[in-house]
């Protein structure tokens, strides 16, 4: 080769070269830092929008971002509960931009906010032209170990309502308290109630209601639990009802007494219902009243630190091990130690070995997984009706995948409403008829008799009754009495037409959820149930609604909608667990006790429960007796438990009634 053509060669070959170093640079971006080290670009700049989905709905967020540095993160627009997700909206931007991922820890007790923020930040940086792997890098943390000792008279496990209960009435009776909490937040399963039951109150005196004869509710209570309640813890717990009500305002807790019983079915003579002003600030209410210990009292109040481990010497509990968010590990040396960690609901294992193999939705508050109770049972204590639940309202499949732009009331008719309907039939698994579907009006009765079925069933309608509620109103239908739901007190139009309700529902027979079909045989082979049991039990339905008379369990025959003709609607339903209310076995003193029924339960030394930790006033279900029984066991099992803690501790008499 000439020199003329390997110049030539060369010269091609360096503009090669150029322009591939060119492409190259292109497609990784490159910076270079303070100490002159290269890194290659993150993000283009700018401030970006990103959605994620909370626990109650869609939360959205603003992210800013520097070529490779998250500088601000800001949560928008949420459907949460305020008291619960507070904290993650705190706390889950800083740790974002503090650790730049989004795979931060989430708050424990708001995680279905944490993971929402998380979700929306993801979302809105992927839109500045991240690559997933770079934001979602696990967080290096330092494993070092540190141990404190403390000392108390009396520690609490759980700062819930029955917690919170026992730990302001240890201290304002002279203990030493130490509480500790697992989630960033006190209020446990109460902070999402709507009010509780009390015999008596200034509030009710001042409407001109006469004190509950909490000796009738005994009787009653007891004949509904055949005596397999523990009489003494039953009794205890209304006669200190009488108090509580006025001792929880003193202390902050804000509510009214309402004039009439929101559920309609329960029996004359026992409302004693106390509602909240507005259950979204119980948390913030029971979190002062622990403020108010720790600055009177010298109480210490631990969040984020789960009680992990009793500890024990020579069969007496001497105190707790702990371990925080931080990895601190805390040995607590105490007198007495209460158990309040709100029962297992969360805990799908343990609720479905309860309940005999079936399933339900755990709809209460999900980080209660029997933290408490299985720690007793390591020690050997004994337990009670497991399987009493507040089993309390039905979900209709697919209703939360429904997508559109509704009115809140349209949306809930279609997706909740028509599972609280007394006028059709309600159906099992195999197609048989298996409640009188006027107990709809009692929820404690109409989720029992659900999942005494199994873990679903089916409610039918047709097309008709359909088109009649969204044009006129569940009266035209046949319906007489409103259906309440907690604050709404009409959940069941009967005067007005149910919105969009066919346009919503045809939309979950599309998504796949909502069975519809046009003759029974077909709805027989897409639900599963058998022909020959479907179209009996309906053939049966319809004959007794045109003759106005429930042959089979005698519901009023006005209520019965003929369904002769489709297309036939199956919309499947299952039961929401708020909360579980069997658990320890306590003696009449709050005192947690042993397996052994053949020295009649011997307690455990210095170990106490409240709360739905504490078994004992139910015999296997929630009583449909009172209304607002668990949130009254909370706050007056509280009660008791500390001062029975207390007492214990310090060698001294507690007499909650003194006030009486």
């Amino acid at each position: 080769m000439s020199k003329g053509s390997l110049k030539k060669c060369l010269s091609i070959l360096l503009v090669l070269v150029l322009v591939l170093s060119t492409i190259l640079a292109g497609c990784t971006k490159e910076t270079t830092n303070e100490v002159g080290d290269s890194q290659k670009t993150l993000f283009t700049p700018g401030t970006y929008e990103g959605e994620g989905q909370g626990f109650n709905g869609p939360i959205k967020v603003a992210v800013t971002v520097t070529e490779n540095e998250i500088t601000k993160v800001e949560v928008l627009e949420h459907s949460e509960t305020e008291s619960i997700a507070a904290s993650a909206i705190e706390q889950i931007p800083k740790a974002i931009v503090e650790y730049q991922t989004v795979s931060v820890d989430a708050v424990t007790g708001a995680t279905g906010a944490s993971n929402g923020i998380k979700e929306a930040v993801k979302d809105a940086l992927l839109k500045a032209g991240a690559k997933e792997e770079d934001i979602t890098k696990e967080v290096k943390k330092e494993n070092k170990e540190t141990v404190v000792e403390l000392e108390a008279d009396v520690v609490v496990v759980g700062a819930g309502g029955a917690g919170t209960a026992a730990a302001v009435t240890a201290a304002e009776n002279g203990a030493k308290v130490i509480v500790l909490e697992k989630t960033a937040i006190p209020g446990g399963t109460t902070a999402n109630g709507g009010g509780f039951f009390a015999a008596d109150s200034k509030q009710a005196r001042s409407l001109g209601h006469e004190p509950v004869d909490t000796d009738k509710i005994f009787e009653m209570w007891m004949e509904e639990m055949d005596w397999k309640a523990d009489a003494n813890l039953v009794k205890q717990f209304l006669e200190l009802s009488h108090t509580t009500a006025d001792w929880l305002e003193d202390r902050g807790i804000v509510f009214h007494k309402i004039d009439k019983p929101v559920q309609q079915s329960h029996a004359e003579g026992t409302h004693g219902y106390h509602k909240y002003d507005d259950f979204t600030k119980t948390s913030q209410q029971l979190g002062a009243m622990l403020d108010r210990i720790v600055k009177e009292y010298g109480a210490e109040v631990y969040y984020e630190t789960p009680a992990v481990e009793l500890l024990e010497e020579n069969g007496a509990v001497t105190g707790v091990k702990a371990v925080s968010k931080d990895g601190t590990v805390y040995n607590i040396k105490a007198k007495s130690v209460i158990l309040a960690t709100g029962g297992f609901v969360g805990n799908a294992e343990m609720v479905k070995e309860a309940l005999n193999g079936v399933s339900v939705n755990a709809s209460g508050y999900n980080t209660n997984v029997g933290d408490g109770i299985n720690m007793a049972l390591k020690l050997g204590a004994a337990t009670r009706g497991m399987e009493a639940m507040v089993l309390h309202t039905f979900n209709i499949e697919g209703g939360s995948e429904v997508k559109g732009e509704y009115d809140f009331m349209e949306l809930y008719l279609a997706t909740n409403s028509l599972a609280y309907m007394p006028i059709i039939p309600w159906l099992n698994a195999q197609g048989f008829r298996y409640a009188n579907e006027e107990i709809v009006y009692d929820r404690a009765l109409s989720t029992n008799a659900l999942v005494a079925q199994g873990d679903y069933a089916w409610f039918i309608y047709n097309e008709e009754l359909l088109n009649i509620l969204e044009n006129e109103g569940a009266a035209k239908a046949g319906m007489k009495e409103s259906v309440a739901m907690g604050p709404m007190p009409d959940i069941t139009p009967l005067y007005q037409g149910w919105g969009r309700l066919t346009e919503i529902v045809n939309q979950m027979v599309t998504n796949g959820h909502v069975k519809k079909a046009d003759t029974l045989d077909e709805l027989a082979e897409l639900t599963g149930m058998v022909p020959e049991i479907l179209k009996a039990t309906m053939e049966k339905y319809n004959e007794d609604a045109r003759n106005k008379v429930d042959t089979l369990f005698g519901k009023d025959g006005d209520l019965m909608f003929e369904m002769s003709s489709g297309p036939y609607y199956a919309f499947k339903v299952t039961a929401n667990n708020l909360c579980t209310v069997g658990g320890l076995r306590v003696n009449a003193n709050f005192q947690v006790v042993r397996n052994d029924p053949e020295n009649g339960y011997t307690p455990i030394k210095n170990l106490y429960a409240a709360g739905a930790d504490a078994a004992g006033i139910y015999s296997d279900h929630y009583a449909h007796t009172i209304e607002g029984a668990a949130q009254g066991w909370a706050y007056n099992s509280g009660r008791l438990a500390g001062a029975r803690a207390t007492e214990n501790a310090l060698g001294i008499k507690v007499d909650l009634l003194k006030s009486k």
